[in-house]
């Protein structure tokens, strides 16, 4: 569900009529022309040293004003492992904020940057309210227990359960609309394929989906600083270390090479 938390939002981009400077990796279209004449230099940028496919020719794209298409076609579902373990989840989580350490221009750096910022302040500030709602409510169940009758602090309780009322309300707009957002992404998978068995929502819990955004939100900040400060990520047994925004050193040895995948939980060897 943290998984799910976290890619669901991406296909936001999808929302733009296919046409946009916002891509998504798994699903994006370019000119050929583009890469047979590394037109801006995007493939002499991925060649030496590129890591993020995606990052690089975003921040191309927006430099010299390029669209870029993300066809709803394209669209198809990733089954995950049954058996996913923190660990597994953690190293995905590592991969995400790790290519915003990847650059190759000002521009790209520039971009990076912002989205590092703006994403951990979102991500905190997503999950604050939640914090200070705990300690209203605690606070109001003390006042309630205790008996206090102090005018000072009834009015603080009920201040503090007014905002506890507004969040919930809030919190259910947000699923609200992220209920919405996969049913019309289930919808799409069962056009795009229909001989293959049906997706419904049905199995998805709601209460563990709301437990997985906070818990992401919490995590994407430490994730994206240890990033920052290790320079360097496992993508399935292979090491890669950056300097300066660019590879620079690979490695791969036997023994960090994993069983299965990092999500599908398919066998590598």
């Amino acid at each position: 569900y943290c998984i799910y938390e976290y890619h669901m939002p991406c296909s936001m981009g999808f929302a733009t009529g296919g046409r946009t400077f916002f891509l998504w990796g798994g699903c994006m279209m370019m000119h050929a022309d583009d890469f047979r004449q590394d037109r801006y230099g995007v493939v002499t940028g991925l060649r030496d040293g590129g890591y993020s496919d995606d990052m690089t020719l975003a921040s191309l794209a927006g430099a010299h004003k390029r669209l870029i298409t993300s066809p709803p076609v394209a669209v198809f579902p990733h089954p995950l492992a049954s058996d996913l373990s923190f660990g597994r989840y953690w190293n995905y989580l590592r991969k995400q904020t790790f290519v915003l350490e990847s650059y190759i221009s000002n521009v790209n750096w520039i971009m990076n940057k912002v989205l590092f910022a703006v994403h951990c302040y979102l991500s905190w500030g997503f999950v604050a309210p939640y914090v200070m709602s705990v300690i209203h409510i605690t606070s109001a169940l003390r006042i309630y227990i205790k008996g206090y009758s102090q005018l000072e602090d009834a009015t603080f309780a009920s201040s503090g359960m007014s905002l506890v009322i507004l969040l919930a309300i809030c919190t259910f707009i947000e699923l609200l609309a992220m209920w919405n957002l996969t049913r019309r992404e289930v919808t799409l998978c069962n056009l795009l394929s229909p001989e293959a068995p049906r997706l419904t929502l049905a199995p998805y819990n709601w209460g563990l989906i709301f437990i997985a955004m906070l818990v992401d939100n919490f995590l994407y900040p430490i994730s994206a600083f240890r990033s920052h400060f290790s320079q360097s990520i496992n993508w399935s047994g292979i090491r890669y270390h950056l300097r300066n925004g660019k590879v620079f050193k690979i490695e791969r040895r036997n023994d960090m090479v994993p069983a299965k995948t990092d999500l599908g939980g398919k066998h590598l060897y």
